[in-house]
């Protein structure tokens, strides 16, 4: 091999290591441009700044609140129910000391109840959630939600009378 070939490679490697290095924005900055993106109703282009924060930033204090964004997006914006859920689990798995790990495990019961109607799972999801969180302070809509699970509006006597009206 030619001299100038081991150059040529050796410049290609280098700059191939420089760019799978550090992120050019800094938490914040990937969390602004998350921001700014959904203001412009660019959801993918939101999920690909939101996810780059995890990736570079796993620790920094806005990685809990970037998954519970993400996952609303997916589930609110995008109508990506199953993405909405394994992105609630990762908070689960990742930080489950977080203040929204239990928040994200009372969503992923809500959504297999009230949107995606697989009851089995809705059930499993917020008897898990009740043993894991007695005191949370959304234990009584998940028993709510339990005792409810598959009625139709008419028959939940509390919600007759607001349907009426």
């Amino acid at each position: 091999m030619s001299r100038k070939a081991i150059i040529i490679l050796t410049a290609l490697m280098v700059l191939v290591v420089i760019g799978c290095g550090k992120p050019d924005k800094s938490a914040q900055g990937f969390w602004d441009a998350g921001i700014a993106c959904y203001q412009d109703q660019d959801f993918k282009g939101c999920v690909k700044e939101y996810e780059n924060l995890i990736k570079f930033y796993p620790e920094d204090t806005l990685a809990v609140p970037t998954l519970f964004a993400l996952s609303e997006i997916y589930k609110n914006n995008l109508n990506d129910l199953p993405r909405a859920i394994k992105t609630y689990e990762r908070i689960i798995e990742k930080y489950p000391t977080s203040e929204k790990a239990p928040n994200a495990l009372f969503m992923i019961g809500y959504m297999y109840a009230n949107e995606m109607k697989d009851l089995a799972k809705a059930r499993e999801t917020y008897t898990e959630f009740i043993q894991k969180y007695p005191d949370n302070i959304l234990v009584p809509s998940a028993q709510w939600e339990l005792e409810n699970l598959g009625k139709s509006l008419d028959e939940i006597p509390e919600l007759k009378n607001i349907k009426k009206k």
